[in-house]
């Protein structure tokens, strides 16, 4: 079965890469869900887990910039130009210090190896994780100039969202079969995609027994953020659909993935979860108030509040009825959220990111290199890895993408620039909570490229704008 699974992968991958249609695109959006599917087997690769997504990515980057007639000369605009040139900064310091660091202070610097079985302490040296980490962020960087120049033709932004869509699909389906195969033995379907050479935690449980649902994904953790990513993403897509049909649909999967996060019973989703409700509210609030336009009408806003009283006004019933109807809710919540600080993982996670910013002080602010040292918080690792100089950089890059105008002349692309500004905000949540690594990975990858592609056409429609270019010259102020 897994010889199988393989040959159709990369049977799939190698048409992708050679036809016309985006056969690759779609690749990447419904590979995003298996954490697990390692497409090399790691007995070639020496231990070291090359996942389905990462290779799709990299077949769509070869496509977009090699394949193609002035590719290299796109990467190199993009590269170099607006937002770009900050991300393009962000990689050559982490590349420099991956490269020089762990040997000029070996031996000198306590961290965290990402290598280590026994997660203990160590003394800086150079590894194999820096290579495989450099691999990583390279892919991950060039996988946004190659969404931007993808989604910088008009026809190609629609696709986003049907590829969000596919991505929910099977992010939902993974996660239903996990759930069944605590009680039906569905194994053999599913292992054939488990093959990756790292600790699986996918059959965990909690307190009393529980299993957590980890879909194809290595952990709880990691499932619940990708649903939450994906959730957030869809609901604040909603605001471009026309059509009520497709609408209903979306809402569907919205509910389904909501349901998931909380099934994974990972705090960090819950976390995440929170902040995107504390969106909605924010978000209800401004189109209310038409303080922001991300929809087409005020009338979503209603629609949505209506919504939120019902729900209200059913649970506030259910209490009313059945007064202990959520007392097993509020334990498990009580168990994975609020007395998380007492769990082992939690103090070994937090030991890991104390002594990950110790390192990153230690280095005298320099950075100790991608992959030698391990933190369960984004922010933390990634200045420990890239130093002060790399996480300004990447923080500059993404302010500059958050804050970026989509174009005033196209509601629909408002809309789309708009959702996936919200959308940025759990996910990134999440990632201060559970974030090990400083790539910043491909599902951020493909955010951080759409809005970079909406943000040149902001720049063009800007250049272009009739009232622009009709406004009288600024007068020079000159002393006297």
């Amino acid at each position: 079965m897994n010889g199988l699974a393989l040959a159709g992968f990369w049977a799939l991958a190698v048409w992708g890469l050679f036809s016309r249609r985006q056969l690759l695109l779609w690749l990447f959006f419904a590979m995003l869900p298996f954490g697990m599917f390692a497409v090399i087997p790691t007995q070639v690769t020496g231990g070291l887990s090359i996942l389905a997504a990462p290779v799709a990515g990299a077949l769509f980057v070869l496509r977009q910039f090699l394949l193609r007639r002035h590719g290299i000369a796109d990467l190199l605009t993009l590269a170099l130009r607006g937002p770009g040139i900050l991300l393009t900064l962000f990689w050559t310091v982490a590349l420099l210090v991956t490269l020089f660091v762990p040997r000029l202070l070996a031996g000198q610097v306590a961290v965290v190896p990402m290598a280590e079985a026994f997660l203990g302490i160590a003394l800086l040296r150079p590894t194999l994780q820096n290579v495989s980490q450099i691999g990583y962020l390279t892919l991950s960087v060039l996988l946004v100039f190659a969404f931007a120049r993808f989604f910088r033709i008009p026809r190609h932004q629609g696709l986003l969202l049907r590829g969000l869509t596919v991505s929910a699909v099977v992010t939902i389906i993974t996660g239903a079969l996990s759930y069944l195969s605590t009680t039906i033995p569905l194994d053999p379907v599913l292992d054939p995609f488990k093959t990756a050479g790292y600790a699986l935690l996918d059959k965990a449980s909690i307190g009393d027994g529980v299993p957590r649902i980890t879909g194809l994904m290595p952990e709880a953790s990691a499932y619940g953020g990708l649903a939450l990513s994906l959730l957030a993403c869809l609901y604040f897509l909603r605001g471009i659909i026309d059509d009520r049909a497709q609408s209903l649909r979306l809402n569907a999967l919205i509910i389904a993935l909501a349901v998931l996060v909380v099934a994974s019973t990972s705090s960090a989703g819950y976390v995440g979860l929170g902040v995107l409700a504390l969106l909605i509210g924010l978000d209800w609030f401004t189109r209310a108030f038409r303080i922001n336009r991300p929809r087409f009408s005020q009338s979503g806003v209603r629609e949505d509040f209506f919504l939120a009283l019902a729900i209200i006004g059913f649970a506030a019933a259910a209490v009313m009825i059945t007064p202990g109807v959520f007392e097993p809710v509020m334990e498990r919540l009580d168990e994975v959220v609020f007395s998380k600080t007492q769990t082992g993982s939690y103090v070994e996670r937090t030991a890991w990111t104390t002594r990950s910013l110790q390192a990153g002080l230690d280095s005298y602010l320099i950075g100790v290199g991608l992959g030698s040292t391990r933190a369960s918080n984004f922010a933390v690792v990634l200045f420990a890895s890239t130093g002060l100089a790399g996480f300004l950089l990447y923080f500059g890059f993404v302010a500059r993408l958050l804050l970026s105008p989509a174009p005033r002349t196209a509601p629909q692309l408002q809309g789309l620039s708009s959702a996936l500004k919200w959308s940025f905000f759990p996910a990134f949540a999440v990632s201060l909570l559970i974030g090990t690594t400083p790539d910043f990975g491909a599902f951020e990858a493909l955010r951080f490229g759409a809005l970079l592609a909406l943000a040149e056409a902001g720049r063009r429609a800007a250049l272009t704008d009739p009232a622009r270019q009709a406004a009288p010259p600024t007068a020079t102020l000159r002393g006297g």
